[in-house]
């Protein structure tokens, strides 16, 4: 081949390299997808590209196929119902109670949707003509790969709420529908990327496409092709973990509000589909996952990387009252008058209260209506993220738990498989993780990790736990497999499934049974997954263990809570039942290990295990063989983890870099780890008694019965945990008792059976 030929291969490899790579890195530049820049270039081209479209409108995800069934948009307002009853007279600024209109009334602001708003509910001229003149002046902000959602949605949403009000030109209402398209479609060509992940940017993106396309006065059905499996696969995602795997912070802050207005307007904005019945279910799940998760204290129970907004303030209220207004359910108007109550005006943040005539459903709560009984345990993704709450009523003294068994959705959520919280007038079991700087040494090897949780350690000597490139991999906690600390991009449901069982294999514990009933709550659970196990070992040492399960039964009438554990180790690796305090628990017969009484690590070999904090009090029961309880904490060792997966020589670090002075402060400062005693098969059974007024001394009064099974009685009340009925002769045993069998795996039958006064 001559050299010249072998010249202009060489030179136009290398300039279409090069044209690639600047492509690439103009598109990085401007935090862009490389479709998105490349259709903003040709946009501005004038270029009309149907190869450039084609390219960025679709995707290659495979949605099923019911995902490409297009809806059927309604006329008129399509967003939210309040909106289109005010703009058509079937409510107005009289039915609003005068002092909270007050406080919200939305013509005191001067932007763009306290505009809108303030038409809406007074028809007043001057602010309906502000309005449209904002809207036609509207400066759009285009969403990018860097996490910016943009501000279509806003525009979408003023000219849904203003068209019944105002006339638009056929010049205008082009320019506005043009304006409303160019966000929908960048919207679409980001998701079509596989940047985004589902529980994370990628929802906040969906539901702000959706309220986009609402408003727009054509849509092209080709259009609808593509954005709506988009949503169909939101929902579908919201359905399965029903809670927000991210934690309250992010959901409240960054994604609740756009969600629960998208499907509000899935619900108002289109004819009657399948997908009707399973939005309405999906917004009375979440609705209730807000109230389930509120402790009596007036503070959602920590999920994830949390933040100050589980505090209920400013953000919260705005989403409870559209679903309040969607479900028309008056336990959610309850719910939002209850905050209000704690938190006033600050209920709503100071930019959002152009909402809340729109938003807050004004029939509903002054019908008054008497809510339907909450529940007193409810389960939030049952098999997909397993989030439980258990209270002994609705009262503000009442004993709270929480429980988590699933698996993993998100780089914020954390490897909390088993963790339990108990409050009762405070935190008394409590979470040991507290916010710091994401890629600080708290959060990776200590908050986020199964340590900082009540749950259970499996340590194996020199564990590899990988966080990543240029991060340490050698803090060998003892707890389950991180797999995704420093990022996802789960893409859709589908994606979701293949990863959870291949790389970075995201399956953690199930819910195997459930049971809820006057007396009593029961979970079982099996965490096996989460952890290195001969299911699957990212470190290719065929497992640390072989099973974990734990239940966890709460007695209503007894308020005591029974936590029992069930580990087959491997090579007798070491077994903790780790639990978190505020402050340092009380045990006899203290020896200290390192440090001092008020800062350090200390051993005793009492199995009981007194708590106070501020007026509650608290008393945990140890039933098993084990070979000391270890108490750690105080300064220099609140975070404090044996990095070698070994506590025979206390030689670990305390990981507090990353944290400020006030979030140590605020940071659980004590846990106490209970060491089992090496063998393959533990039970370790933890029995927690709560209290307002003292520290409960009862003991519990444990008797063989068959086979391995024992009775546990607790006052008037014996439990025996078995997975088959008892026979008469068993059944003799435990004449004149109120017997509760948990455990049962019969088809047909509960999970547990009470027994009221064994004949």
């Amino acid at each position: 081949m001559p050299l010249r030929r072998y010249y202009f291969i060489i030179s136009g490899v290398l300039t279409h390299f090069l044209m690639v790579l600047s492509i690439v890195v103009l598109a990085k530049h401007f935090d862009l997808t490389i479709g998105q820049f490349l259709y903003r270039v040709s946009d501005k081209l004038g270029v009309k590209s149907s190869l450039i479209e084609q390219s960025a409108f679709t995707n290659n995800f495979n949605f099923p196929i019911d995902y490409r069934i297009n809806p059927q948009l309604t006329p008129g307002v399509r967003i939210l119902a309040q909106v289109k009853q005010l703009t058509a007279n079937e409510l107005s600024e009289a039915d609003f109670p005068a002092d909270k209109l007050k406080s919200y009334h939305p013509c005191r602001g001067k932007q763009l949707l306290f505009y809108v708003a303030c038409g809406v509910l007074t028809k007043e001229a001057k602010a309906i003509e502000q309005a449209k003149k904002e809207i036609l002046s509207f400066k759009l902000l285009l969403p990018n790969a860097a996490g910016h959602y943009a501000n279509g949605w806003r525009l979408a949403f003023a000219y849904d709420a203003l068209k019944p009000l105002t006339s638009f030109s056929v010049q205008e209402k082009k320019i506005i529908n043009n304006n409303i398209m160019l966000a929908l479609k960048h919207y679409l060509i980001l998701l079509n990327g596989s940047e985004a992940s589902m529980w994370h940017g990628r929802t906040t993106l969906t539901a702000q496409m959706w309220i986009t396309l609402l408003a727009l006065d054509d849509v092209d059905e080709s259009m609808m092709a593509y954005v709506t499996p988009h949503f169909y696969s939101m929902v579908d995602a919201l359905t399965m973990t029903q809670a927000w795997p991210e934690g309250y912070n992010y959901w409240i802050n960054s994604r609740a509000f756009y969600v629960v207005l998208a499907l509000s307007g899935y619900l108002n904005g289109t004819e009657y589909d399948h997908w009707h019945d399973k939005i309405m279910t999906l917004m009375n799940k979440i609705g209730h996952w807000h109230i389930q998760a509120t402790r009596p204290d007036w503070t959602i129970e920590p999920l994830g990387d949390e933040g100050p907004r589980i505090d209920l303030k400013d953000e919260s209220r705005r989403v409870i009252d559209i679903i309040a207004q969607v479900t028309q359910k008056q336990e959610f108007i309850d719910y939002s008058k209850a905050i209000e109550k704690r938190h006033g005006i600050q209920s709503y943040y100071t930019d959002y209260r152009w909402g809340w005539s729109l938003f807050y459903p004004v029939k509903l709560a002054a019908e008054k209506l008497t809510a339907a009984p909450l529940a007193k345990m409810d389960v939030f993704g049952k098999d997909y993220l397993g989030q439980s709450y258990i209270r002994q009523n609705w009262l503000d003294s009442t004993t709270f738990m929480s429980f988590r068994a699933g698996s993993s959705f998100a780089h914020h959520g954390h490897y909390d498989n088993g963790h339990i919280t108990l409050f009762k007038g405070m935190p008394l079991l409590v979470n040991g993780s507290i916010p710091g700087e994401y890629f600080g040494d708290n959060r990776l090897n200590y908050g986020i990790r199964t340590i900082a949780k009540n749950s259970l350690l499996i340590q194996r000597k020199n564990e590899i736990v990988d966080i990543g490139f240029a991060y340490r991999n050698d803090v060998a906690d003892g707890g389950q497999r991180i797999t995704m600390p420093l990022g996802s991009a789960i893409t859709t449901v589908n994606d979701w499934y293949e990863k959870k069982s291949q790389s970075p294999v995201l399956a953690g514990g199930t819910i195997l049974l459930t049971d809820n009933k006057a007396e009593y709550s029961y979970i079982k659970a099996d965490l096996t997954k989460a952890y290195n196990s001969t299911w699957y070992d990212d470190n290719q040492k065929q497992g640390k263990l072989e099973r974990v399960e734990r239940e966890v039964l709460y007695l209503r009438a007894q308020d005591i809570l029974l936590i029992r554990d069930q580990v087959y180790s491997k090579d007798e690796n070491q077994v903790k039942v780790v639990f978190h305090t505020t402050n340092k628990p009380i045990v006899t017969d203290e020896k200290v290990l390192k440090g001092n009484p008020e800062s350090g690590i200390i051993t005793s070999q009492n199995k009981r295990v007194k708590i106070k904090n501020g007026n509650a009090y608290l008393t945990s029961e140890i039933i098993a063989d084990i070979n000391d309880i270890r108490l750690i904490g105080g300064e220099g060792y609140q975070f404090y983890v044996e990095v070698d997966g070994d506590d025979s020589v206390l030689n670990g670090e305390n990981f507090d870099q990353g944290l400020t002075r006030i979030q140590i402060a605020k940071a659980a400062k004590w846990r106490f780890e209970i060491n089992a005693l090496r063998k393959e098969k533990q039970e370790i059974i933890t029995v927690h008694r709560p209290s307002l007024t003292h520290y409960r001394e009862n003991y519990t009064q444990v008797k063989p019965l068959f086979n391995g099974v024992k009775s546990y009685r607790f006052e008037d009340v014996v439990v025996v945990f078995t997975e088959k009925e008892l026979n008469k002769l068993q059944l003799k045993q435990l004449s004149k008792t109120n017997l509760l069998i948990c455990g049962l795996k019969q088809e047909k039958t509960s999970a547990c059976q009470y027994i009221e006064g064994v004949p």
